[in-house]
């Protein structure tokens, strides 16, 4: 129930206006349905224009913060693969200095050896060197031999899964013969017994002459 107006009665003692006027001031303009209903849609307006803009501020968080996520990783990124550069470059540069050192460690001790601890330590280098090649020529045919074994075997593999398949489909016609077979003395076994004697009908349905139907076959057979 709606809230009813509060009406102020005039002084007793003051002059008595008008019902009507008194009434029309007292109460003033009520509201009409259209008032109401008016008020329902600019309530719903505001709230639907409320909604509206908390979900497009809650987007706008929602994109700002995806924007610096990727701002950050994208950094961070960057910053390892910088890290990672500088790394690899002062190993190189490490590697160098090191191969640098011990080439000029080997010149300088191979600058104070005698003529014949010249030609000894040239002889093992040329030996180790010798040693070197035959092992990685003994590791190149052994790897070509696993390669050659590799490929023989495949190639086995092929040829017995061709022969599988061809084992399979020979399976297939026997059991298919069979059946034929089997249906084949199933009908002579009947012919037999519809005749009363023994018979050999025409063999798959027909002889060399004429090809007949068990049914005609034996229609023949009745008729002699």
């Amino acid at each position: 129930m709606s809230e009813q107006p509060t009406i102020k009665l005039p002084a007793e003692d003051g002059p008595t206006p008008d019902a009507d006027a008194f009434l029309k001031k007292a109460l003033g303009k009520q509201p009409t349905a259209e008032d109401a209903a008016k008020v329902a849609a600019d309530k719903a307006a505001a709230d639907k224009k409320a909604a509206d803009d908390k979900t497009a501020a809650d987007k706008a968080a929602a994109d700002k913060k995806t924007a610096d996520d990727k701002a950050a990783s994208d950094q961070a990124s960057a910053d390892k693969a910088a890290a990672d550069k500088a790394a690899a470059d002062k190993k190189a540069a490490d590697d160098k200095a090191a191969a640098d050192k011990k080439a000029a460690d080997d010149k300088a001790a191979l600058d104070k050896l005698t003529p014949e601890e010249k030609a000894a330590a040239d002889k093992a280098a040329a030996d180790k060197k010798a040693a070197d090649d035959k092992a990685a020529a003994d590791k190149a045919a052994t790897d070509k031999a696993v390669t050659d074994l590799t490929v023989e075997r495949d190639a086995l593999k092929t040829e017995r899964d061709g022969l599988r398949t061809k084992v399979d489909a020979l399976t297939t016609e026997r059991d298919t013969a069979v059946k034929e077979r089997d249906a084949f003395k199933a009908e002579v076994d009947r012919l037999a017994k519809l005749t009363g004697k023994p018979v050999t009908p025409p063999a798959g349905g027909g002889g060399k002459e004429k090809r007949q139907t068990a049914d005609e076959w034996l229609a023949e057979q009745l008729g002699k």
